[in-house]
C-alpha cells in the first residue's frame, strides 16, 4: 500500500501534525517492497534510516555469540523503528528481516534531521516514544533474569497482553502472530521447552492457543507463583 497522509496520522509519531505538516513529512519518505526472508537492514545500516511498516511484518533480531538468534521485537503495520539512531548516530545491534511480503517507508538521516525534527510536535512524540522503548528494554531484561522457563514465558506473555492485547469475551487476545519458535527466541529458551510450557499453560486453562494467536483468559493468572 502507498504511504498517505491518512496513514501517517495513524502512526503515533505523526498523529498530532496538521495536514500541511503531514504533507511535508510525506515528501521525504521513500517506499520499498521486500519478499519474505529478505534482509531489510543490516546492523551497520541501522544508523542511516528510520522506517515505517506500511504492510507486512518484520523481525528485529541479533545473533548471540552462542549462535542462537535472540528476537528483540516484531514490527507490524504502523510500527516504526530506527528513530533513536537518527538522534545519536549509533547503530542497533540487530538485523531487520521481512517475515512476510512487506512494504516499508524509509527516511534517511539528513531528511529526518532537517524535516522531522523541525516540528515540536514530533520532538515531544519522540520523548514519549523513548520512554516506551526504555520500558520495553526493562521488560526484556526482566524476562531474561529468570532461570525458570515457565517464569520467562509467563512474564513475556503478561507484557504482551499489556502492549499488544485486545479485549475479547474470552480474555485478552495477543494480536501478534507468534509461533512457538518465535516465543522461544524471544525468551532465550529452546522451542521444545517453549512448547512444553505453553501446553502446560493451556492444560491449566491459563490461555488458549488459536492459529498463531494466544488468548490469555486472565493476565493476572500468569503472575501467580511460577510452577513448572
Amino acid at each position: 500500500m502507498p504511504l498517505t497522509s491518512e496513514f501517517l496520522r495513524t502512526v503515533s509519531l505523526f498523529a498530532d501534525l496538521s495536514e500541511m505538516e503531514l504533507k511535508e513529512v510525506l515528501a521525504v519518505f521513500k517506499e520499498q517492497e521486500f519478499k519474505k526472508g529478505d534482509i531489510i537492514l543490516m546492523e551497520e545500516d541501522t544508523s542511516k534510516y528510520m522506517y515505517i511498516v506500511l504492510d507486512g511484518r518484520v523481525k528485529v533480531a541479533r545473533l548471540l555469540p552462542s549462535g542462537k538468534e535472540m528476537i528483540l521485537a516484531f514490527h507490524e503495520k504502523g510500527d516504526y523503528f530506527g528513530e533513536m539512531s537518527m538522534i545519536d548516530g549509533g547503530t542497533t545491534p540487530a538485523t531487520v528481516t521481512a517475515m512476510s511480503p512487506t512494504t516499508i517507508a524509509f527516511v534517511g538521516k539528513k531528511d529526518f534531521t532537517l524535516t522531522l525534527l523541525s516540528h515540536p510536535k514530533i520532538n515531544f512524540a519522540m520523548l514519549t516514544m523513548l520512554c516506551t522503548r526504555c520500558r520495553d528494554a526493562w521488560t526484556q531484561i526482566e524476562v531474561l533474569t529468570f532461570n525458570n522457563a515457565d517464569a520467562r514465558i509467563r512474564t513475556a506473555l503478561f507484557h504482551l497482553c499489556q502492549k499488544k492485547g485486545e479485549k475479547t469475551a474470552e480474555g485478552i487476545r495477543i494480536s501478534l502472530h507468534l509461533t512457538h519458535k518465535e516465543i522461544a527466541d524471544m525468551t532465550g529458551i529452546s522451542r521444545e521447552t517453549a512448547t512444553r510450557v505453553l501446553n502446560n499453560l493451556q492444560h491449566k486453562n491459563v490461555l488458549t492457543v488459536e492459529t498463531k494467536h494466544y488468548i490469555v483468559h486472565d493476565p493476572e493468572m500468569l503472575m501467580t507463583p511460577f510452577m513448572v
